[in-house]
């Protein structure tokens, strides 16, 4: 029995200093500081992008520092769940060990103190009247009242003890606030997808790192339960197309979130303000049960989401669904050859004939705003920009297994009374683009450059020397078999062109250049699907939580307790002790003791008075 005492008494001291610990405000803290800490880098550094741009974005040492720190996805991480985990502990516990002191204090403020607690005060006063005790009594009652105080009056052994306060529930902002901390990140924590993040770790949950693979191919551990309580996942979606299933980036790879509906995008529109930049953009969706049924039909605008039982459906982004792109091949130097045509959709890979060449078409773009600075215009105030039109990105791959991505204006831009046709290329992904600017003829194609650079490389295949006279003999040869309409002005003007053409053709990759002659369009939404159910319940969190800011900030407590004792026997006087305090705004509440305590003397017709405050730590008087 002894040693079950002493082992309970060995114990007990470790669990206070536990307690204490972690209803510490060192602690709590400290807590914040991490949380804030960790939230600036999630705010800052894009999450949930993926690997390789990362990799582009850091180079690969910084790379691997940043992504074993978690730093990519920052509110997953077990390090951030474990932060807001602690701080909830650590404020419960705060709350808890605090709560019936602070709700005694609310309920009881005594009445009679000693004197040594009142000269304690931030401020005293002592006085004495010549009033008897009860008439002094009634007028300090009359003054606090005017004064917006609640007095209490207890009578005993000859004196008489008044108490007064204001702000009874200041305490109240304490437990708004600390409760408030407590709710949010509850709810944080419920939205964090702790259940996926523990079948992660467990490795029940893995995720897919082949982005190629349709959806029925993807195996089942990268899917998540369709229970799942929270989740937040991504899908692009075409015009005419249904989902039922959203994908949600985790490291390098991805996982799928099942949906309790089937997604259909029934067409997309996009609004454009007079620059041409895109200015809203809306998704025509209907919602359908897994059986079929038609459950909800509306539109999904940015920052207008649609929701369906707790889920909410928002419109992120937009790019191309799978347009289709018909297009022209022009060979370099093929005189008088008819360009080859190709034609697919964005998302392909095109064979051009048998040379061995392939095609990636990876993107469609129907708008394409950049400064006219760029391109050689001179801007002005009003217009800064100008729109190049529709554009195509794609990917050649040569027979070799080399590569260059290019990016293709379909309208020709003017410069100079001149038409150029846009092509830009670059060998490497993170490389910025190089332009070459293709004089267009007459018809605003580029055949009669092709001629041109066809006819210089056949005179150089014969020996002719380079020269500015077989330059335009060439050229004048050309223009009368190809074009012989052209002014005088308008072969100036294509000729001085095509020489700094043939300049940038030097570097260009590929021996053949497409252009757009025609497309298909065809939209696609990027939609976020999320289901957040702790969302209401920060939302309130909040509330409470600026209630209680305000509450502490601006209803502070003020305490008064005054003890009236009579002079004498031989007397009817009265002494009076009064000490004030608050614990907020503390400069005025030093304005307003003044001001009724000078009223209290005038009531009580008090000759000469001995005060008390404290200013920068000195007593004066």
């Amino acid at each position: 029995m002894q040693a079950h005492v002493d082992g309970l008494a060995w114990q007990q001291p470790r669990w206070r200093l536990l307690v204490q610990f972690l209803g510490s405000m060192r602690l709590a803290v400290s807590l914040l500081v991490l949380l804030a800490i960790a939230s600036v880098i999630g705010t800052i550094l894009s999450q949930q992008q993926p690997y390789q741009n990362y990799a582009m974005q850091f180079g690969p040492f910084w790379f691997s520092v940043y992504r074993e720190l978690g730093l990519y996805n920052v509110y997953r991480t077990l390090w951030y769940t474990a932060i807001v985990a602690f701080l909830v502990l650590s404020t419960a516990t705060c709350v808890t060990r605090n709560s019936p002191r602070m709700l005694r204090e609310m309920r009881e403020f005594p009445i009679r103190q000693r004197d040594t607690v009142i000269l304690g005060q931030d401020h005293w006063v002592r006085m004495a009247t010549a009033l008897p005790m009860t008439q002094a009594q009634e007028r300090i009652l009359q003054v606090l009242r005017a004064s917006g105080y609640k007095p209490r009056v207890e009578q005993k052994d000859g004196d008489m003890a008044i108490a007064a306060r204001k702000g009874r529930y200041h305490r109240l902002g304490y437990f708004l606030t600390h409760i408030a901390i407590v709710v949010i990140c509850a709810a944080a924590l419920y939205n964090a997808d702790v259940p996926v993040k523990w079948a992660e770790w467990q490795g029940t949950l893995k995720p897919e790192q082949n982005f190629d693979l349709p959806l029925s191919k993807i195996p089942q551990t990268a899917w998540m339960s369709q229970n799942n309580p929270a989740y937040r996942g991504i899908i692009t979606l075409p015009e005419g197309q249904t989902a039922n299933a959203v994908f949600e980036l985790a490291g390098n790879g991805y996982l799928v979130q099942p949906l309790p509906f089937r997604i259909h995008l029934q067409s997309f529109h996009i609004s454009y303000y007079s620059t041409g930049m895109p200015k809203d953009f809306t998704s025509s969706v209907v919602l359908y049960s897994p059986q079929g049924k038609v459950l909800k039909t509306g539109d999904v605008r940015v920052n207008h989401p649609m929701s369906y039982d707790g889920v909410y459906i928002y419109q992120s982004s937009f790019s191309d669904g799978g347009s289709l792109l018909h297009m022209k091949t022009y060979l370099l130097g093929a005189s008088g050859a008819q360009p080859g045509e190709l034609s697919g959709r964005v998302g392909q890979t095109l064979h051009a004939g048998h040379s061995g060449y392939a095609v990636d078409l990876k993107n469609f773009s129907l708008y394409n705003i950049m400064p006219k600075a760029a391109v050689g215009e001179k801007a002005t105030p009003d217009h800064p920009t100008l729109n190049l039109g529709p554009s195509f990105t794609y990917i050649i791959h040569n027979p070799n297994g080399q590569a260059a991505e290019f990016k293709t204006y379909m309208t020709p831009m003017r410069r100079g009374g001149q038409g150029f046709f846009v092509q830009g290329f670059r060998d490497a992904l993170g490389d910025a683009y190089r332009y070459i600017y293709i004089p267009t003829g007459p018809n605003g194609s580029i055949g009669l450059f092709m001629d041109y650079l066809a006819a210089l490389q056949s005179a150089a295949r014969t020996g002719a020397n380079a020269s500015q006279a077989i330059f335009t003999d060439i050229f004048q040869q050309v223009v009368a078999r190809h074009a012989p309409g052209m002014s005088t002005a308008e072969q100036s003007r294509f000729l001085q062109a095509s020489m700094q053409t043939l300049v940038q053709l030097h570097d260009y990759p590929m021996p053949f250049i497409l252009s757009l002659s025609s497309f298909d369009h065809r939209w696609a939404a990027g939609l976020q699907v999320t289901k957040w159910p702790g969302t209401i319940v920060i939302y309130w969190g909040c509330v409470a939580l600026v209630l209680g800011i305000f509450i502490l900030f601006y209803i502070p407590q003020k305490r008064i307790w005054l003890r009236l004792r009579p002079q004498g026997q031989e007397s009817e006087g009265v002494e009076l002790l009064l000490g004030a305090s608050a614990d907020r705004n503390r400069l005025d509440f030093t304005k307003e003791f003044k001001r009724w305590t000078g009223t209290l003397e005038q009531a009580l017709g008090v000759d000469h008075a001995e005060y008390k405050e404290q200013k920068d730590g000195q007593h004066t008087r």
